[in-house]
Order: C-alpha cells, then sequence, then structure tokens
C-alpha cells in the first residue's frame, strides 16, 4: 500500500505498508516479508474496505484521518469497525484515536452505537468520556438519557458540566 519515497522537494522520507499486517516494506516489494500477504490481492478493496483498514494502521494520524472519512460517508457499516477498534486493548490506550472515534459514533447517529458509547463513559480518560458524553446526547431515548444523568457524578467537571448542559437543552 503507498506512502514510501523521498520527497526530494522538502527531504521527508514517506514510507510503505503491507495493507494487511502494516509493517513497512519497500516500494516495490511483491510479498510481505512479515505475513506473506501478496500486496496486489489488495487492489481490489473498496474504498470503505480500505479506510476500515486503515482503522489499524500503525500511525496515528493515518488512524484518525481513516475515521474522519468514514464519517463523511455517513455509512452506518462504520459502526462494527468502530466497535471493533475500541474493543482492541492498543485501541484503548490510544486516547486521541478513540476520542475521534466516539465524535464519530456520535455523528453516525445510528441505534447501534449507542452501545459502544455507553461502554466508552467508563475510559479512563475525560476526554473520551467528554466525547462519548456529546455523541450520546443525539439520542432521545431512556437509556442514552440513563447515561447522561450518571454523568453528572463523573469524576471529571469538564464531563459533569457537560452533562448538566446536555440536560437543560433536552
Amino acid at each position: 500500500m503507498v506512502l514510501s519515497k523521498r520527497n526530494e522537494d522538502i527531504g521527508e522520507m514517506i514510507f510503505f505498508y503491507c495493507p494487511n499486517c502494516w509493517s513497512r516494506i519497500k516500494e516495490d516489494e511483491r510479498i510481505c516479508p512479515e505475513c506473506k500477504a501478496e500486496i496486489k490481492s489488495f487492489d481490489h478493496l473498496s474504498y470503505f474496505e480500505r479506510l476500515v483498514r486503515a482503522l489499524n494502521h500503525p500511525e496515528r494520524t493515518t488512524r484518525i484521518r481513516a475515521a474522519y472519512i468514514l464519517v463523511d460517508l455517513g455509512d452506518p457499516r462504520a459502526i462494527k469497525p468502530f466497535t471493533e477498534v475500541v474493543e482492541k486493548p492498543r485501541g484503548i490506550e490510544d486516547v486521541f484515536f478513540i476520542e475521534m472515534v466516539a465524535i464519530a459514533l456520535g455523528k453516525l447517529d445510528r441505534e447501534g452505537a449507542l452501545p459502544i458509547l455507553i461502554r466508552l463513559m467508563d475510559h479512563p480518560s475525560f476526554l473520551v468520556r467528554r466525547a462519548a458524553l456529546n455523541s450520546l446526547s443525539k439520542f432521545r431515548n431512556e437509556k442514552a438519557l440513563k447515561v447522561i444523568k450518571k454523568a453528572l457524578k463523573d469524576p471529571s467537571p469538564n464531563v459533569q458540566e457537560l452533562a448538566q448542559k446536555i440536560l437543560k437543552t433536552q
């Protein structure tokens, strides 16, 4: 998959990655030396499928960009890969990426996103909890309301304040 060469104009290095295991590969590599996947076999993937695969890219900015684009597509199929990413232990540690996933799930505004948003309200980072709470505010049902009320007792004053604001407007 793309991303390697020396860009002589700006002196920066671009890297290529295997689209299967995300190991670094040489530009002309046909078979990944790590996972033995045939690089060309991934050419048939749709744009959506490539974005979903990019949610597991080793570079955070690529993962965040993929999540952002998936939201712009507005495809409800994105809920499942977002959920899978959050459930991976590596994903939970990347606070900024998980925050983006919480925002993305809110923008998709589908009932299927509700369980993972509720789960994210238990995340150790207030940034993730705040993003999840903001996304939960779009759901007008008892489950979401119950979690929003519970957020009034969140350890973070930022989350408490947002919960108060949400409850005043509902």
